[in-house]
């Protein structure tokens, strides 16, 4: 299915009946990552999952993706499907544009999942990385896929490891280079929005992987520290794709989180 958006579109499907889930993926990534998730899911509730600008077949809108653009870009789905709430899972960078999200439409969000994700803005050296990985990816995109994704995990060698990292190579080869880039700008120019998690009022859960090379558990434990109402949930011998290397346990605490907080 597709939404209009601005002039383009946004693609993504929609599952099940009951309160609504709306998955969000990370850089690189697309609605495919959550597909087995569905099959426990879908008995109790709709779950949408998107694919954001630039990635899957939704459009390339601009040079950059502000993550407001993909925020509204979320909504966008939400307006067409006649949804007035639902609850987000956000992946990484589709954690900053669930939180960008919260900040726009606090009205329409019924509890927040950020998985390995943060509400900090990049440092200095972060952004200085952003350009190069911009850099990168526009001069040999596979290049910088094959590069970055081995990173993400927390076993990086066996036959299993090398199917996962195979599995996302080829997720991220199917990302048009521009959709790349104008992601890699939205993430090094989004603001901080701590005080966003801070003052917000529903449910929060943050997913943690303990060994995530991106996102350290530290900054994982003072988000969690930002809000009363966060739970926080470890999963040990897992990187930065839970929903990959600890998939079981990354369900069950997102349809517990859902089950207590949405049903």
């Amino acid at each position: 299915m597709e939404a209009p958006f601005r002039d383009g579109v946004v693609q993504y499907k929609a599952d099940g009946q009951g309160p609504v889930i709306v998955f969000i993926h990370g850089f690189m990534e697309n609605a495919r990552i959550w597909r087995p998730f569905l099959q426990r899911l879908t008995t109790r509730f709709r779950v949408l999952r998107i694919n954001l600008p630039g990635h899957g077949k939704s459009s390339v809108i601009d040079a950059e993706h502000s993550m407001n653009l993909m925020a509204e870009a979320v909504n966008a789905v939400l307006e067409q499907e006649k949804i007035a709430k639902a609850m987000l899972v956000g992946h990484s960078m589709g954690g900053y544009v669930s939180l960008a999200f919260a900040e726009l439409f606090p009205e329409k969000l019924t509890a927040l999942v950020l998985f390995s994700s943060s509400c900090f803005a990049d440092t200095p050296d972060k952004k200085s990385d952003r350009d190069r990985s911009a850099s990168a990816v526009d001069a040999h995109k596979m290049k910088y896929i094959t590069s970055v994704i081995p990173n993400l995990f927390f076993e990086r060698s066996g036959v299993k490891a090398s199917k996962r990292i195979y599995k996302l190579v080829k997720i991220a080869a199917k990302q048009p280079k521009e959709g790349i880039i104008a992601a890699l700008r939205g993430m090094k120019n989004r603001p901080d929005r701590s005080e966003v998690l801070r003052k917000l009022k529903s449910p929060v859960l943050i997913i943690a992987g303990h060994d995530d090379f991106l996102i350290p558990l530290e900054r994982s434990q003072e988000m969690a520290a930002l809000n009363p109402k966060a739970q926080l949930v470890v999963l040990d011998e897992c990187g930065h794709v839970g929903f990959l290397e600890q998939k079981k346990a990354s369900l069950k605490a997102i349809q517990d989180f859902a089950m207590a907080k949405i049903l």
